[in-house]
């Protein structure tokens, strides 16, 4: 029997648009750092490198890595306002669905969020779109191993077993494979491909004692949800 629902934040809960990269500049503009477009892209690009080489999010480490990957010597305050500045960036609106399941779900199951960047951050873009109130907790990559590390949903799974708690998310490889491995159950949120959906479908992983195979569910739109709970 599920217990727990444990949501992914960006482009799950919150959709991500491209123009809230514009922030990465516009840090730099309000710190009155000068910059070339060349350097604003390699900058874009070591943020995402970041996410790929470290398990865990740390700002001193986070700024060492960008200053090496870029060879420019930022000041570690910048890490502060770009994630005051992302921190803001939420759509006017939020989806139908997103308000609608999670008014279905919320006095059924306990709600969490797990995201793999800074829990400050995340919380105030859950603040921003007015969607706080839902959750019971917010679970980081500060002080535990990032998705789909299996330290990151045993912390989100609280004290629950991994079999009562439902992981939903829009990264396959981070979200669902890191959770199914992790012996949770998995909601793959996919909007993109909707004629290609299969609403159960089976991974197979070996665990490193046998070869398993575990089901999980697609959907396109969260109210989708409805259906499977």
């Amino acid at each position: 029997m599920i217990k727990r629902v444990i949501f992914d934040i960006d482009n799950t809960l919150i959709p991500w648009k491209k123009e809230y990269d514009d922030e990465i500049y516009k840090a730099l503009k309000e710190m009155k750092i000068e910059y070339t477009e060349e350097e604003v892209k390699k900058l874009s690009e070591a943020f995402t490198e970041y996410e790929n080489v470290y398990y865990t999010f740390n700002k001193e480490q986070m700024i060492k890595f960008i200053n090496k990957y870029t060879g420019k010597n930022y000041p570690k305050e910048y890490i502060d306002v770009i994630i005051n500045r992302w921190a803001k960036c939420t759509p006017d609106k939020l989806p139908d669905s997103t308000l609608k399941i999670l008014e279905y779900l919320k006095n059924k199951y306990e709600l969490v969020v797990l995201t793999d960047w800074f829990k400050e951050q995340q919380i105030e873009r859950l603040k921003n779109s007015k969607i706080i109130e839902y959750f019971q907790e917010v679970y980081a990559a500060e002080k535990t191993k990032r998705k789909p590390f299996k330290e990151a949903f045993i912390q989100a799974i609280g004290e629950n077993k991994p079999e009562e708690c439902i992981m939903i998310g829009d990264n396959f490889q981070r979200d669902i494979e890191g959770a199914l491995k992790a012996g949770l159950q998995a909601i793959y949120y996919n909007p993109n491909d909707i004629d290609k959906i299969e609403k159960i479908s089976y991974y197979k992983f070996n665990n490193d004692v046998e070869e398993k195979e575990v089901k999980y569910y697609t959907i396109s739109k969260l109210d989708e949800i409805i259906d499977i709970f």
